[in-house]
């Protein structure tokens, strides 16, 4: 029998609950010198144009192409109507998105930080979206019931931001009952 000591087999269980320990134990956290920096910090995003322009030539105009359904002969007839309608909501949509960052015009900049701001521009982007759930189902009643919560957030923006201006006919050419008229 062999009485000698072979130290390899302790040493083997003192390296094996070593590294049990080790990776049962929490992580430290890390020391300031450990953490990453980024190589340089994200250019802050902002419109290339102002809020007033934005409205009066993309989303005024998209959102009575959705609003005209409700008017008589302006129904959607066919699947290119639906799409129209489907296309003019996602418009709308993404500039519920996009005006929640800072403009170009002079009040753009405050009016993009404060909350009823943002509150507007996500119910109209919510608006929008059902908008183009009913135009998807080719439901006109859900239509009119999300052109109806569109004009909400709209006259609540205005009525906060924008009370003694009107939009309204500022770049539009004729009335949008006669740009959008249906054959």
């Amino acid at each position: 029998m062999n009485t000698r000591y072979d130290g390899s087999k302790h040493s083997i269980v003192a390296v094996i609950a070593g590294l049990l320990i080790t990776a049962c134990s929490p992580t430290p956290p890390p020391t300031p010198d450990a953490t990453p920096q980024p190589a340089e910090a994200a250019p802050l995003l902002r419109l290339s144009t102002s809020y007033n322009e934005l409205m009066v030539t993309w989303i005024d105009n998209a959102s009575h192409v959705l609003w005209d359904v409700e008017k008589p002969g302006f129904e959607p007839k066919n699947d290119a109507d639906w799409t129209e309608l489907e296309d003019h909501a996602i418009q709308v949509s993404a500039a519920g998105t996009l005006i929640q960052l800072p403009g170009l015009g002079p009040n753009d900049p405050v009016w993009s930080g404060e909350a009823g701001w943002k509150t507007n521009a996500q119910l109209m982007a919510e608006a929008a979206n059902e908008a183009l759930a009913a135009a998807k189902a080719r439901q006109l009643p859900a239509l009119v019931e999300a052109n109806g919560k569109l004009v909400q957030a709209c006259v609540g923006c205005h009525k906060q931001f924008k009370p003694q201006l009107p939009s309204e006919g500022i770049i539009h050419q004729r009335p949008h009952s006669e740009s959008h008229e249906k054959q």
